[in-house]
């Protein structure tokens, strides 16, 4: 079973203000749209270094979740959820 993205970012935004919304959604996006696993970690590292303390449910979330996110990293980049 993958792990969908469009429900990762909708469930993630339900905790956000709707003035910070876009923001953070852009952030998100950083982490799934990242070309390699390694880059997408470092996206979240910089994620939780930035919104961590105002959401931390969000950074929960998406560690909690993220062997079921990345399972898919081992298929070429074409067939990527995130591509």
């Amino acid at each position: 079973m993958q792990f969908c993205i469009v429900y990762m970012a909708r469930h993630s935004l339900n905790y956000v203000s709707w003035k910070l919304c876009k923001e953070v959604a852009a952030d998100l996006r950083a982490i799934y749209t990242a070309a390699m696993i390694e880059a997408a970690e470092q996206r979240l590292d910089e994620f939780e270094a930035k919104w961590g303390e105002a959401y931390p449910p969000i950074v929960r979330y998406w560690r909690s979740n993220w062997v079921r996110l990345t399972r898919s990293s081992t298929y070429p980049p074409e067939i990527m959820p995130w591509s």
